[in-house]
């Protein structure tokens, strides 16, 4: 390429805000487009771009058999119709959303996100503090905040006390078990992701050189896994209960609870601990 006259620059680590700058940084004496495929391009963009500079397009490339349409944004305009103070929250925003390094949170999409952060102003503040913060406790703690926002719950509240507040609704109206993954994560595996998120943006935002292994990941057989949560999912009392899935009348000692010395309760598969031999006899009250 370089024999052929074509500029080349050598990323020594991930390429997009490599690619984004130099975009950006040809805007500034000519139009520019850039061809990519990657929403982290279209958010480095809308972040980093001076509105003062030349044309700056992004454009994609991809025409498939399904869509046919190629998507092109400008930047510029874009970002004016954006705000600027929400293209600087933009890579947060992203991260802690779900992007390439961080977990999506169930139900929470980045249409959704991007909206509230539009229309509520706590969690534009606390964005801010999160931006801004130096400090692991600082992070987590608007970190929390934010993604209890997302879940709709009120300021401060709390992740674990939105959970069970979720989790005890739903129980009340749900005709069938309540899908603990729908709910909002813990506070404890929310510390991570946030960590996690604020690393990534860091990165994105071309500052500070930070330690992985400080912000939410860990270091397994040479690679670099996130932290998922330091904390049991459950109370121990729970993790130990010890139900059975008999499909016959549990009478034998190959029903689990029979074997540890333990009548079948609710959280049984097939009898519910109401209709088998190895269940106490419930007494109607009219009898």
């Amino acid at each position: 390429m370089v024999e052929k006259g074509i500029k080349t620059k050598h990323a020594d680590a991930d390429a997009d805000v490599l690619i984004a700058l130099t975009a950006i940084e040809s805007a500034k004496t000519k139009p520019t487009v850039l061809l990519g495929e990657d929403t982290d391009l279209l958010v480095l963009l809308l972040h980093h771009a001076d509105v003062t500079s030349n044309s700056l397009i992004f454009k994609s490339g991809n025409v498939s058999k399904v869509n046919t349409h190629i998507k092109i944004w400008d930047i510029l305009k874009t970002k004016l119709l954006l705000g600027e103070e929400l293209c600087t929250l933009l890579p947060l925003i992203h991260a802690i959303s779900g992007c390439d390094t961080t977990s999506r949170m169930f139900g929470v999409s980045k249409a959704a996100t991007l909206k509230k952060f539009g229309e509520h102003d706590f969690l534009k503040t606390q964005a801010q503090l999160l931006c801004n913060a130096n400090a692991n406790d600082d992070v987590i703690s608007a970190g929390e905040n934010i993604i209890s926002s997302l879940y709709n719950g009120a300021p401060y509240e709390g992740l674990n006390v939105l959970r069970y507040r979720k989790f005890a609704a739903r129980v009340l109206t749900n005709k069938t078990c309540v899908q603990i993954h729908t709910l909002p994560p813990t506070s404890n595996a929310a510390s991570f992701h946030s960590q996690r998120a604020y690393l990534q943006m860091k990165m994105w935002m071309n500052k500070d050189n930070l330690n992985p292994c400080e912000w939410g990941w860990k270091v397994a057989n040479g690679n670099l896994v996130p932290v998922k949560c330091t904390m049991d999912a459950a109370p121990s009392k729970l993790l130990n209960i010890i139900r059975c899935n008999c499909k016959t009348n549990c009478d034998t000692k190959r029903c689990t609870c029979r074997k540890n010395g333990l009548e079948c309760s609710v959280a049984c598969g097939e009898c519910k601990g109401t209709g088998c031999t190895n269940s106490s006899k419930t007494v109607d009250m009219d009898d």
